[in-house]
This record gives structure tokens, C-alpha cells and sequence, in this order.
């Protein structure tokens, strides 16, 4: 029974170790600013990257952001400026060759020093929930479902490596039962980008 436990605990840590190698640039924690998409204007985000898998993980992202009012003026700036609260959860997956990646930074160990960067691309979709609260008018709420591509990039800097990712989405707005998926006669802001850095 003891050899079936330390040969378990074993098998656990090497597949941990491989996990470490195989998903350097999975952080758990981001910050990011994000432009238009489900913004919907300017926000400022906390990403967490949970289920990290070698060819997936999830995305869950909260934020607040800014929404300009009508432009008429009044002595205390713009009238009716918006508040939003961005909302979203989506899937990633791997696009690019991660085992060729892999393989190539062992090689390069044995030979010369690796690269210190290491790159990433991954597909994303989801869906977004976007509540804008102004100052003299009603609520709206905003639902988006989110189609994007996102690069990570990790800096393998001691102590602690680094990860600086950009996203750009296509994000249809979901209005009285349809998407608008047109971006010139549906939402302004159907598109999309963000940048940010692990944390």
C-alpha cells in the first residue's frame, strides 16, 4: 500500500512539473485596460485564468469602466456620464504548436542558454454582461458574445516570469432576441482591444 502511495505522489508531482513547462504563460491574476467591446467605452479589468490546461484554459474577467454622457456641457464637465461594470467568461484555446515550442526550449538548454521570451496564441469566445449606470437616466444592461484572438507573451525574468498578453474581440451585441452582427448598422463598438500584464 505504501509503494501505491509514493509511486502516486511521484506520478503527481512529475505531471506537475510537466504542467509548469507545458503552461508557462497561464498566469492566475491580470490586470488589463480594455477599449471599446464590452467596455463599453474604457475599463480597467482583473483577469483570472482558472481550469489552465496544456491546450485550453478559462477566462473570468470584472472590471470598471467610464461612459461619456451628451455633449452638452454643464458646470461640472459632461452631463449624464455612465458607469459601467464589464463582465466575462470565456474559453481559450491554443492555436499554435506548443509541444514543438517545448521541445525546442530543451534543445536549446542543452546546447546554448534558451530564449528568454516564449510566445502564445490562443482563439477565445464567450459571452459578456455589461450593466451602464448613469447619473439622470435608467440603467441598461448590455449582453455581448465575444469572438477574439489573444497573444501571450512570457518574459522568463527572475525571480518571477512575467506574462504581457494583447486581445482584440469581436464582440456582436445580443438585443430583443438577435445578435448584431454587422458592425455598420449594429453597435459602434462591436470591436475591441486590450492589453495587459499578470500580476
Amino acid at each position: 500500500m505504501k509503494k501505491i502511495l509514493y509511486t502516486l505522489l511521484i506520478l503527481i508531482f512529475s505531471l506537475e512539473g510537466i504542467g509548469q513547462i507545458s503552461y508557462r504563460t497561464r498566469y492566475q491574476k491580470a490586470i488589463f485596460l480594455e477599449t471599446f467591446a464590452v467596455s463599453p467605452i474604457f475599463s480597467l479589468n482583473m483577469d483570472h485564468a482558472v481550469n489552465r490546461r496544456m491546450k485550453s484554459f478559462t477566462d473570468i474577467r470584472y472590471g470598471i469602466g467610464f461612459v461619456p454622457g451628451s455633449k452638452n456641457r454643464d458646470r461640472f464637465g459632461w452631463s449624464d456620464n455612465g458607469l459601467s461594470l464589464p463582465m466575462s467568461v470565456t474559453q481559450n484555446f491554443l492555436v499554435n504548436n506548443l509541444k514543438r515550442r517545448i521541445k525546442q526550449r530543451v534543445s536549446l538548454k542543452c546546447k546554448s542558454t534558451p530564449s528568454k521570451i516564449s510566445v502564445e496564441w490562443f482563439a477565445e469566445v464567450g459571452a459578456a454582461y455589461t450593466p451602464v449606470f448613469y447619473g439622470i437616466s435608467e440603467p441598461r444592461h448590455n449582453f455581448s458574445g465575444i469572438i477574439g484572438l489573444r497573444q501571450q507573451v512570457v518574459f522568463d525574468i527572475p525571480p518571477k516570469p512575467k506574462v504581457v498578453f494583447l486581445k482584440v474581440q469581436y464582440t456582436p451585441k445580443y438585443y430583443k432576441g438577435s445578435f448584431s452582427w454587422n458592425p455598420i448598422t449594429g453597435s459602434t463598438n462591436i470591436f475591441g482591444m486590450s492589453l495587459g500584464f499578470s500580476i
